[in-house]
């Protein structure tokens, strides 16, 4: 389709008179009105018009010229808006013969960016079917480009004139507010040498005063950090206190079971004898059990391995396995969901979650045990683990009690015990930087809720030795 015959040097110069009457335009409407006039009178177009896109995303057409020759209404069709729509969103030219008009009509859609964007599409048409000739549409796309760059100008001449107007109204503002603080400098001067004056001593004096805090500071420090360092001494005297104490204090206990295994085998006693015997022997083994379990508690607070990933619902596993005879001779169902992994000391969480595992069992009440545990991500740093039974309870006035070392809430001929797997548990929680609680109610079970990190920053190793796993006696 051929629309127009002009040599290049003629068409070169058409295009230069163009831009050079685009450049006189001051308005957005007088650029789209006057190029679809020039589109129609000067290179000879049949009709020609913009489309763009309304604040409610529909499309509509504006500013559409149409020759005398080959009037066509078919422009804003919903044909022509659908492959607008298309060109929005291409932003690559097409041209399409419509199918809508009474006689051939070959429509040319070019996209006119402004900035980066294609913010209108110009409408061309010509009364004739067939392909557009790539000369014609070279000369479609240079005129679009100047639609956009001389809209482009408009704008960035209105910010300016906007931004102008903008600092200048800044400039006489500021301009008087420094006249005024001239004036009001000019008058203070004197009133300020005076501060200066004033505000030098008070500078010397709070210099003063600021040696003489920093080093009551200083002295403080000191005196704290060797307290500190007594303090830690203190604490590793007593750990070691109770290993050795615990330790070695097992040796005159098991010569005093010794003999008194002897002495029913070898000697004969009378009823009485014989009772006050067994006691003793009892008296002996519940002693024994009191030192392993302070010997275990000693060694939870000393002695922790550097900590690494572990699965934890291996370890709960584990730690079930333990009681298997327990689970198949009560009838006890353990469930175990969702419990994370986690960064910690793999021994010190078996022995955590053997003790309540072993706590449930033993405080169970006439039904089958039941131990539901269950874990869950508390925000993105910590998880929360809860160990659930339908045990006995207890008065919910007592949590605190009862993780405390050798705190029980029953007596021997009831329960058999020492009162240190809670404290125990408590302690090795806390030595992860984790917390511990229990919530119960008499006849209706216990929940020990245990909330842990999930990673560590650090690792902790004190002693340098390896921690072991105790027996259940709480």
């Amino acid at each position: 389709m051929k629309c127009f015959q002009y040599s290049d040097k003629d068409l070169l110069q058409a295009f230069m008179k163009t831009a050079q009457y685009l450049a006189g335009l001051t308005t957005h409407e007088d650029v789209w009105r006057h190029i679809a006039k020039l589109m129609v009178n000067f290179y000879r177009a049949d009709s020609a018009g913009f489309a763009r896109r309304r604040a409610d995303g529909e499309i509509e057409t504006h500013h559409m010229i149409t020759s005398d020759l080959h009037p066509c209404q078919c422009l804003s069709s919903k044909e022509v808006l659908e492959i607008a729509s298309e060109v929005f969103e291409s932003g690559f030219l097409a041209w399409r013969t419509l199918g809508t008009c009474e006689e051939s009509y070959t429509v040319v859609f070019l996209p006119v960016a402004i900035g980066a964007q294609t913010a209108e599409v110009m409408l061309v048409g010509h009364a004739t079917a067939g392909p557009v000739e790539n000369d014609v549409l070279n000369v479609y796309l240079a005129i679009a480009g100047l639609a956009g760059t001389t809209i482009t100008r408009l704008i960035s001449e209105t910010e300016l004139k906007k931004h102008r107007s903008h600092l200048e109204k800044l400039v006489s503002e500021r301009t008087s507010e420094l006249t005024l603080i001239l004036g009001r400098l000019e008058l203070e001067i004197t009133g300020h040498m005076q501060a200066e004056r004033e505000l030098r001593t008070i500078r010397d004096h709070l210099e003063e005063l600021v040696e003489t805090r920093t080093a009551e500071l200083e002295k403080a420090n000191r005196e704290l950090k060797a307290y500190s360092a007594k303090l830690e001494r203190i604490n590793e005297e007593l750990s070691e206190f109770a290993f050795v104490a615990s330790h070695d204090l097992q040796e005159p206990l098991r010569k005093i079971q010794t003999f008194c295994d002897m002495a029913q085998h070898r000697c004969a006693f009378d009823t009485a004898g014989r009772e006050y015997l067994d006691r003793i022997l009892s008296s002996a083994t519940r002693m024994r059990q009191l030192l392993r379990d302070l010997l275990q508690f000693s060694r939870v607070a000393t002695i922790v391995e550097p900590f690494k990933e572990i699965d934890l619902h291996k370890i709960v596993r584990e730690a079930a396995d333990i009681f298997e005879k327990d689970i198949l001779e009560t009838g006890c169902s353990v469930g175990i969901e969702n419990v994370p992994v986690i960064e910690a000391d793999e021994t010190q969480m078996l022995q955590l979650f053997q003790n309540l595992i072993g706590n449930a069992l033993k405080y169970r009440s006439r039904e089958s045990p039941l131990i539901k545990i269950r874990g869950r991500r508390d925000g993105k740093e910590f998880c929360e683990i809860s160990v659930k039974d339908n045990g006995i309870g207890f008065e919910q006035q007592f949590e605190r009690l009862i993780f405390k070392p050798f705190q029980r809430l029953h007596g021997h001929s009831e329960y058999e015990g020492t009162g240190m797997g809670l404290a125990i548990c408590r302690k090795i929680v806390e030595l992860h930087g984790g917390s511990i609680r229990a919530e119960s109610e008499p006849g209706r079970g216990t929940t020990f809720v245990i909330r842990l990190p999930l990673k560590r920053d650090r690792q902790v190793n004190i002693g340098g030795g390896k921690g072991s796993t105790g027996d259940f006696n709480g």
